[in-house]
């Protein structure tokens, strides 16, 4: 007696918890189908896996605000001259609009060079900034060490003082705490160290600095002509006083824009004010593929929910029995759905833990494909923001992706459960078969969007590639040098006597056939150098409407090396120097905009103060990277002729050009071993280098579609198979009445083309509409291409094909003896 009530005491105790009888009863169902749960995680795994990769791109890139105080009141002026929208203006603007203004707190000006920091017995190039002293004001982030130079130090043939940023302190000088009071020489240059910066980039992110001097100082050391209006050498970053707006500002600044207009029509009349939130600058180049790459990756989680809601409702055939069971025995509605919600939270939930781990290999691939010179590549990682949105994410994906199956897979009728049929039909009904085909049609329309996108970012890539670029890269090196001594400002003789010797030693090299040397190489820079200029015999259209011209200076070999034609005149040769008349090329552009009709040769024009006569013409040649729109004709001046501190090398190898570089280095060092060389490639890896980012937005969304294909072609076999498994009697009726394996096929594909057509018809016109969006990243290819929609729609019908071939031949082998006993 005591033992038997003993055991009643005792038996609440061993009676489970309902929420872990449920845990149970899920793990056992999952090691019962261990394919479907290990397909179930990883369609999920791979959703959730690219989007977090992605989110953490957009997050980090085009999210974050910038790392200053109050970041969203800093702003760009930029000063567009014509029709030209240049970023840049002259220092007389910057000082007039800075006095003028009544919108702001501070306005900052800053230009950059890449100089040569001597020490270690070699040259080391540098980038330095001169900044005005407001840029402190602006930026609000406190010195690390020492302080910021001051307004009165920030003056003409003022002190040479610096500023390091952290970085290239603690890289160069190894966080020397005592390095504040210490010298540095700069290109000849002695500049005292006064502090160091967390600033660490030109417009607060957008390139590499070590070194901040003051603006003035760039008068000294690189002779920068910074009272001149007719230049436009300096970048304007300014902070917005609280409570003023972007459009209160610029019509402050226009006011004062046009007040120098009249006071300096031929340098500023044309010219207007343009105020852009600085975080747009910092990504205007790349916010839209990054954009794309996002949409893509959130379409391919949408297909991956509808494929795991599809599997489900296959899953549902199997256990229609058991739902009807457990009906009978007392569960409720909400229990049944409570545990089918469970099963796939289970299932999101081990997805999105193994999703984290191929987001954190996407992220690796992404660092690896993006352009370096993306802001803050470098800080892309799975963060606590990353993980905040895998856990939301997973969340949404187990409530969608099951919500709808669980509550149909529920709806049970308790008839059909004394019935020996009662665990298919239970299942069976117009209505799921109706929402299968739903998700189905879905997932084709999803397919299809991405198929037409990466079709065309593909379309377009391969265009640019293919853009007849008018001169011949291959087998081209390039290395840029800037002649930054003081020995070399000073003398301009120097100067030319050092770009000579180098040319006349390179063409000695061993393996070099050509060398030549060009200021601004087409498609290096990414930007015109635009000048103003009249032509000799049709008058002066007046300040601000003269036409603008592309120039470039060259060796006289320059155009046989990269090979472009001579089609009229003469090219360059020895005999110009900086005491005859001025000469230039043009290219033919130039010829049919202002010489229609006409030959150019010998005609004169006026630039930069300068009378020039035309000598030759050469074709027009690709200057921007394709799909930046190129806003003037080229013209051409002989190096020698024009006093350039900065060159770029070009040689010409007929094997591996980058195998010439050692040799390369050791010859400019015995000329003079303090100039230093950079950024050296080949040319070809520099126009691969500028499409780099079109490349990577093909790669990643046609991997994203690539999938998206996948999935859907898995929807709509277990669609298919889920059909035939419930027509199986009908199908072996018909075999039994004379169907012969063709009607059988025909019957099963007809129904998978029919969900394919109706999913392509709306994915195409989706495609068609959203097109418009992408249409600024595409090169010469159209949103509607109907070449990218053909071509999509052959993919799709192909895999569909496969995917309704498998279902259908099944179907066709059904035994009718069998089906009929069932």
């Amino acid at each position: 007696m005591p033992n038997i009530l003993l055991s009643k005491i005792r038996e609440p105790s061993r009676q489970m918890h309902p929420l872990l009888q449920h845990l149970r009863y899920t793990l056992r169902l999952f090691r019962k189908s261990p394919g479907f749960t290990i397909t179930a995680i990883l369609i999920v795994a791979f959703g959730i896996g690219v989007n977090t990769a992605v989110f953490s791109l957009i997050d980090t890139a085009l999210l974050q605000p910038l790392p200053y105080p109050n970041p969203d009141r800093l702003v760009e002026v930029c000063q567009p001259y014509q029709k030209d929208m240049l970023r840049w203006m002259n220092y007389p603007a910057y000082l007039d609009l800075a006095a003028g203004q009544h919108t702001f707190d501070s306005l900052a000006a800053e230009t950059s060079e890449t100089l040569d920091l001597a020490g270690n017995g070699e040259a080391q190039p540098i980038e330095v900034h001169f900044v005005s002293a407001s840029l402190a004001e602006v930026s609000k982030v406190p010195i690390v060490l020492g302080r910021w130079f001051t307004k009165e130090e920030d003056i003409e043939h003022g002190p040479l003082v610096a500023i390091l940023s952290e970085p290239f302190w603690k890289s160069r000088f190894q966080s020397d705490p005592n390095i504040i009071g210490k010298t540095i020489t700069i290109s000849d240059f002695t500049f005292q160290v006064i502090g160091v910066s967390p600033l660490q980039a030109n417009n607060f992110g957008l390139w590499r600095t070590d070194v901040f001097a003051p603006i003035n100082a760039s008068a000294t050391v690189v002779r920068e002509q910074l009272s001149s209006r007719d230049n436009s050498p300096v970048d304007c970053v300014a902070r917005l006083k609280p409570g003023v707006t972007l459009s209160q500002a610029e019509a402050d600044l226009k006011i004062t824009q046009a007040n120098l207009a009249t006071r300096y029509p031929v340098t500023d009349a044309d010219r207007g004010v343009r105020l852009v939130p600085l975080r747009d600058r910092v990504v205007i180049d790349y916010s839209g593929t990054i954009w794309l790459i996002g949409g893509a990756a959130a379409c391919l989680l949408l297909i991956s929910c509808a494929n795991v809601a599809n599997l489900l409702y296959t899953r549902a055939v199997e256990r229609g029995r058991e739902m009807n069971i457990r009906s009978a025995l007392g569960a409720t509605r909400r229990r049944l759905v409570g545990q089918l919600l469970l099963e796939n939270v289970f299932l999101s939930f081990f997805g999105g833990a193994l999703g984290v781990l191929i987001a954190l290999w996407l992220v690796r691939l992404i660092k690896a494909l993006f352009p370096a010179d993306v802001y803050r590549l470098s800080e892309i990682s799975i963060n606590s923001n990353a993980l905040l949105f895998v856990g939301v994410v997973t969340a949404l994906v187990a409530l969608f992706s099951a919500l709808l199956p669980s509550w149909k897979t529920s709806q049970v009728d308790l008839a059909f459960a004394l019935k020996a049929e009662g665990g298919l039909a239970s299942t069976t009904g117009s209505s799921r078969q109706k929402s299968q085909s739903i998700l189905v049609v879905t997932q084709v329309a999803l397919a299809s969007v991405l198929l037409v996108g990466a079709g065309l970012l593909a379309r377009s890539y391969l265009s640019a590639q293919s853009v007849p670029l008018g001169f011949n890269p291959q087998g081209v090196l390039t290395a840029q040098m800037r002649l930054t001594s003081a020995k070399y400002i000073l003398d301009r003789d120097r100067r030319h006597r050092f770009w000579d010797e180098l040319l006349a030693k390179t063409r000695q090299l061993p393996g070099v056939e050509a060398a030549s040397l060009n200021d601004e190489l087409p498609l290096m820079n990414g930007s015109e150098i635009m000048e103003p200029f009249t032509i000799d015999g049709q008058g002066d259209p007046g300040p601000g409407r003269q036409p603008v011209l592309n120039w470039q200076t060259v060796s006289a070999d320059y155009f046989r090396l990269v090979e472009i034609p001579l089609l009229q005149g003469r090219g360059f040769d020895d005999t110009e120097t900086t005491s005859t008349e001025k000469v230039i090329m043009v290219d033919t552009q130039f010829g049919q905009r202002y010489c229609p009709g006409h030959d150019p040769i010998g005609k004169m024009i006026k630039v930069v103060g300068e009378e020039c006569r035309i000598i030759g013409v050469v074709p027009h040649v690709q200057f921007m990277v394709p799909g930046d729109e190129e806003g003037a004709p080229q013209v051409y001046f002989s190096y020698k002729q024009w006093n350039q501190y900065h060159e770029t090398l070009i040689l010409r190898s007929p094997g591996d050009p980058a195998s010439v570089l050692p040799a390369l280095r050791k010859a400019i060092a015995s000329i003079d071993p303090n100039v230093a060389i950079d950024h050296t490639k080949t040319y070809p890896g520099l126009i691969a280098e500028k499409l780099s980012t079109r490349k990577l937005s093909v790669i990643l969304v046609g991997v994203f579609s690539g999938a998206a294909l996948f999935l859907s072609a898995i929807g709509l076999y277990a669609t298919l198979a889920y059909a035939v498994s419930l027509r199986t009697r009908e199908i072996g009726i018909r075999i039994a009445l004379g169907a012969s394996s063709a009607n059988i096929l025909r019957l099963v594909t007809q129904r998978g083309f029919t969900l394919v057509s109706l999913g392509l018809a709306i994915g195409i016109l989706a495609a068609v509409a959203f097109s418009r969006f992408i249409e600024s990243l595409l090169y010469e290819v159209r949103g509607n291409d109907p070449v990218t929609l053909g071509i999509a729609v052959l993919v799709l019908c192909i895999t569909a094909a496969i995917a309704c071939f498998l279902p259908a031949r099944r179907a066709a082998r059904i035994d009718p003896i069998v089906a009929l006993r069932q």
